[in-house]
Order: structure tokens, then C-alpha cells, then sequence
């Protein structure tokens, strides 16, 4: 199915850009719990999902008329969940996950003309579920769209 929106639009090039890395081995659309975790092998690690929020509008633009708006200019966060193993160095590993996602990432800030402006930030702390590693990295980005659609 194409996608029609905006949004689905942005989270799909943003996914993509994901599946580009050689260092990840799998990408999916649903947040992982540890349970769906385990049922992984190690070599589909480590694994991303990708997974949007909902759009916020930040600012509307009307034509000459007061009454009608033409453009609306929302922020949309896209949150990457990072989920590997790795008992001996998590922490080099991790940030060698995070490099490849952040220059990745930033090599293409329009996102190929959909979005005004990318910004990207991680959570600070990352979580710890024997034997996996997870952390979240965020990707807001502003971008314009009517009020035919988000």
C-alpha cells in the first residue's frame, strides 16, 4: 500500500534510511517487549522499530482571506527504538549503534524535500534486559502539509 500522508510518508524514508546500515540487521514498525525479544535470533540483532507519533500542528498559514487556512506547519516525532545483545562491551556497542544512526540520519535533513528541519536527541539513559541492550533515539521534524491531510 502507498503511502498517502505526510506522515506516513516521512516515517517510511525515515525507515528506510534505517534499512541502508549495515551494522542493522533488522527494522521493524512495532515497538518490541522482552518477550518478542527472545523470540529473535541473534543474528537479526541488532533490531529498530521505528515508530511514529501523532503530528502536531505548530503554526497555520491562511491565504488572503482570513477565514481559510491553505498550509499548516506541524512537528512530528518518530521515536527509534534500538534493541541488541551484547554482554561484553554494551556500551562501545552502543555507541557505535548511535553514530551510524546520527550520521545517517543528518545526511539527508530534508529527507528528500519532506520536511522543513530534522532534529535528532537520544534518551540519556539506556535500559538494561538481560541479555538485551535498549535505547530510544528521537527524530523530530517539522514539515508542511494542507489541511486536506496530515
Amino acid at each position: 500500500m502507498a503511502a498517502n500522508s505526510m506522515r506516513e510518508q516521512i516515517i517510511v524514508y525515515v525507515k528506510g534510511k534505517v534499512e541502508e546500515l549495515a551494522s542493522i540487521k533488522t527494522v521493524s514498525r512495532v515497538r518490541q517487549t522482552y518477550s518478542q525479544l527472545q523470540q529473535f535470533a541473534v543474528t537479526q540483532l541488532p533490531l529498530v522499530a521505528v515508530v511514529g507519533r501523532l503530528p502536531h500542528p505548530v503554526e497555520k498559514v491562511s491565504s488572503r482571506t482570513k477565514v481559510k487556512i491553505d498550509l499548516i506547519i506541524s512537528e512530528l516525532l518518530i521515536d527509534l527504538y534500538v534493541y541488541f545483545q551484547d554482554n561484553v562491551t554494551p556500551d562501545e556497542t552502543l555507541s557505535n549503534l548511535l553514530d551510524d544512526l546520527w550520521v545517517k540520519l543528518y545526511s539527508d535533513e530534508a529527507m528528500g524535500n519532506l520536511v522543513i528541519s530534522t532534529l535528532l536527541s537520544v534518551d540519556e539513559q539506556p535500559e538494561y534486559w538481560e541479555p538485551f541492550v535498549a535505547f530510544r533515539m528521537m527524530v523530530k521534524v517539522k514539515y508542511k502539509h494542507t489541511t486536506g491531510g496530515i
